[in-house]
């Protein structure tokens, strides 16, 4: 026959004993990670006092070599000249420009490419020429991918 106090001290036993390994487990883990956030703080006040010291010593080598050395004298800078384009430049530049863009290059994509080169270069360069680009690998690339996107019937 089953007596239930019997099963009930099983039950209660087995719960116990899990209950004890779990707040074991618990404790085990939070414990570890206490013991890593104290190495952690430890490692990090050395490695800053380490680069302390490397700052100071970096700076009395500064302030050490600026002692040391005569101070420069002060040079006038000269602006530089940038020779004006003669005018068969300008106008080797013009036919250049006007022949890629009748060929297949609008005006607007000329002044736009201009511009472009203004902002990101400055005034010191100069567009020699304009050259549409051939696409075909482009496009041949693009058929592969399309390609690969489809299983192979046959």
């Amino acid at each position: 026959m089953i007596n239930p106090f019997n099963t009930l001290a099983i039950t209660w036993e087995k719960f116990a004993d899990a209950f004890t390994y779990q707040v074991t487990g618990v404790i085990v883990v939070f414990g570890c990670l206490c013991l890593l956030c104290v190495i952690l703080s430890i490692s990090g006040a050395v490695a800053t006092r380490m680069e302390e010291k490397r700052k100071a010593q970096a700076e009395a080598a500064k302030a050490a070599a600026a002692a040391a050395a005569p101070a420069p004298a002060p040079v006038a800078q000269q602006p530089v000249a940038v020779p004006e384009p003669t005018p068969a430049q300008v106008a080797a530049l013009a036919a250049g420009i006007y022949n890629t863009a009748a060929s297949s290059i609008t005006p607007e994509i000329v002044a736009a490419i201009a511009a472009a080169v203004k902002v990101t270069v400055g005034s010191e360069a100069r567009i020699l020429d304009i050259k549409p680009v051939d696409t075909g690998y482009a496009q041949s690339g693009r058929s592969a991918i399309m390609n690969s996107h489809f299983p192979t019937r046959g």
